[in-house]
């Protein structure tokens, strides 16, 4: 796999209609970036005065441990699918050194094409082109008979890399073979995603999110696949702080009133502003 190398810092910034934000990651220095409205915060340790902030829960790995003990924590299934995924199966996996524009365009043409398999939603372009720009985000992807499979995003700082999106496209495929192969390429590749990080020094490796409820099938699945790469359950905070009268009136609107609300408040914004 592709040596990884830390990122220059910089804020991602972008738009959401005329708000101007910026966002940091992962316990970075706290900044208050200059003509910017709002500064998102995700997965901190904690909520700075004043900012709006939610629960999130994760699983995270000490990449201080060696690779024999992060093999270690490997459940049984797990070991056995990265070892099969790289020996019988031939599966190749690349960490992209940049994330240009280009690269961010192919993820997210492989990734819409997930999202709508699975009905969920698909990612902001200009969210996604301002994280690849500010480079604090890395691609990387698991390439198996000749295609790429599966595809991750992590956002990165100099010490921590956390899951931002994956996406593999076997859930349309009727063949459970060959769904099984792209099963098992998908846990390489988090497997190496962590070497990777660890190589390059980082400290810990974040596996974006942990379900903290019991009721949604779907989500306490992904929880068993995550728990059988070991890691330590963390409780962080989500968190949205205003730096300008007009982040805080949007923040102010965006946590009274439901998405549906806001979705429709927008439209109506968008057909006054087109008259």
């Amino acid at each position: 796999m592709t040596n990884y190398r830390p990122p220059e810092r910089e804020a991602a910034r972008y738009n959401r209609g005329r708000i101007r934000m910026a966002e940091q990651w992962l316990d970075e220095p706290l900044q208050r970036p200059s003509a910017c409205d709002v500064l998102m915060l995700f997965q901190y340790s904690s909520s700075p005065a004043g900012a709006f902030a939610t629960p999130f829960s994760t699983l995270t790995l000490d990449l201080a441990r060696t690779e024999d003990e992060l093999l270690q924590g490997l459940n049984r299934d797990t070991k056995y699918k990265v070892r099969r995924a790289e020996g019988k199966d031939q599966v190749v996996c690349l960490m992209e050194p940049d994330s240009d524009e280009a690269l961010c365009r192919r993820f997210q043409a492989f990734y819409d094409e997930f999202a709508t398999g699975k009905g969920v939603s698909r990612i902001g372009t200009d969210e996604l082109l301002a994280r690849g720009r500010a480079g604090t985000i890395r691609f990387s992807r698991a390439d198996w008979g000749g295609q790429t499979v599966v595809w991750h995003v992590h956002a990165v700082t100099l010490e921590r890399a956390t899951l931002l999106y994956s996406a593999s496209h076997f859930r349309q495929l009727d063949d459970n073979e060959t769904r099984a192969a792209i099963g098992r390429a998908n846990r390489l590749l988090h497997w190496k995603d962590i070497l990777a990080f660890k190589a390059a020094g980082l400290k810990v490796y974040d596996f974006g999110g942990w379900y903290a409820g019991q009721d949604d099938e779907a989500l306490l699945r992904i929880n068993q696949f995550k728990e059988g790469f070991g890691g330590v359950r963390v409780d962080q905070v989500n968190a949205a702080l205003a730096l300008t009268w007009r982040g805080w009136l949007y923040l102010r609107l965006r946590n009274l009133l439901s998405p549906q609300q806001r979705k429709t408040i927008q439209l109506k914004l968008q057909s006054w502003r087109s008259r």
